[in-house]
């Protein structure tokens, strides 16, 4: 059973865009009851994943190829962001570390499902 790679698209963009429409829900409870703007910062950065989603939903090239863009964002700012953050506060290294893998893994995991379907291969499998 082959899967086409507009079906791999579509769960990528499933997957980002609940992410997405998750951390607009806690983007406005921090913004109504904490002024830790880390934490607001960092909600603002997962929620740009919901209209991405959506853009890849509906079909458009361009919310693909910023999917990809943001993607690599999150791997190599989780890469170097997870070293930093332990170094400057050791009392919770564990838990980021912990929560930083998992959220690193589910990043790598969706970029390399949308390079593989991107890739020359898929695409020549689709039109034969």
């Amino acid at each position: 059973m082959k899967i086409p790679a507009r079906e791999i698209q579509l769960f990528v963009a499933g997957a980002i865009a609940v992410n997405g429409f998750d951390a607009l829900f806690w983007l406005f409870y921090y913004l109504a009851n904490t002024v830790d703007w880390a934490m607001i910062f960092g909600e603002l950065t997962v929620v740009v994943a919901l209209p991405l989603g959506v853009g890849i939903l509906i079909g458009r090239a361009w919310a693909i190829r910023w999917t990809q863009i943001y993607l690599w964002i999150l791997v190599i700012g989780g890469v170097t962001g997870i070293p930093i953050y332990c170094y400057s506060n050791w009392p919770r290294a564990g838990h980021m570390i912990w929560q930083g893998t998992h959220d690193i893994l589910v990043s790598v995991l969706l970029l390399s499902l949308m390079l593989w379907s991107r890739s020359r291969r898929l695409r020549q499998e689709a039109v034969a």
